[in-house]
């Protein structure tokens, strides 16, 4: 077992002793060598949120061969063992009197709902039927060549959609302008597009699903790996 106050020195001498500079390190996990450095000098308030941090020590383990879940542990024990989240305090409510609503108005406002309801389900359905809905037949005048060659349909947009496993910064750009940046939580969906290019950085890559126009994609990367990734109309035929 490691001795949890050489955390940084274990990771600088099993590095060392491998013969690998933080370059080398940095371009086999995709962790920036700053974050690396961090690890090893111990100076954690360097690094990013502690869910990117933890995946930085187990990438960097693995790499290095030695045990991540020992590592993780004697890091988040160095790290965060002080840290203690105060409990969120909570106003007490005070009894309200509930107010007396007219029955005309509660049947008045039942009725406008439901009419709502079926206004919304067949504007859904129109729209969907519009969505489907095959081209018209156009009628050609006969020709004199037989047999044309047919052109393969070329899309003209790029729909990128993205589904959250695990929380994840993310950043899109569409056509070089930034149409998101921030932090998705798990569960939550995103779709982006665009009509030439689409440019997605993720900082947690294990933790999200992609489809480009409706094709399930590979994994991005590992989880609490940051990865930079760009996509064209050429990559619907490649990815």
């Amino acid at each position: 077992m490691i001795n949890i106050n050489t955390f940084g020195k274990t990771l600088r001498t099993e590095r060392e002793k491998q013969g690998i500079d933080l370059q080398a390190v940095s371009d086999e996990t995709k962790i920036r060598t700053h974050y690396l450095n961090a690890l090893e000098e111990e100076d954690f308030d360097a690094l990013p949120p502690r869910v990117y941090a933890t995946g930085f020590v187990t990438t960097y383990a693995r790499f290095l061969k030695l045990d991540p879940e020992a590592m993780v542990s004697q890091f988040k024990h160095l790290a965060y063992h002080d840290k203690v989240v105060p409990p969120p305090v909570i106003a007490e409510e005070r009894p309200k009197r509930r107010p007396k609503i007219p029955i005309k108005n509660i049947m008045a406002a039942a009725i406008f709902l439901l009419i709502a309801l079926w206004a919304g389900n067949w504007v859904s359905a129109y729209i969907a039927q519009q969505g489907v809905a095959p081209p018209p037949t156009v009628v050609q005048e006969p020709s004199t060549v037989k047999n044309p060659p047919v052109q393969p349909a070329v899309s003209d947009k790029l729909i990128l959609a993205i589904t959250a496993r695990q929380k994840c910064w993310l950043q899109v750009s569409a056509d070089g302008i930034e149409q998101f940046s921030g932090m998705i939580e798990a569960g939550d969906n995103k779709s982006f597009q665009a009509t030439e290019s689409i440019i997605i950085k993720a900082g947690n890559a294990g933790g999200i699903d992609l489809f480009l126009n409706n094709k399930a994609l590979a994994p991005l990367g590992n989880v609490g790996q940051v990865v930079e990734k760009h996509f064209d109309k050429s990559s619907i035929t490649k990815e």
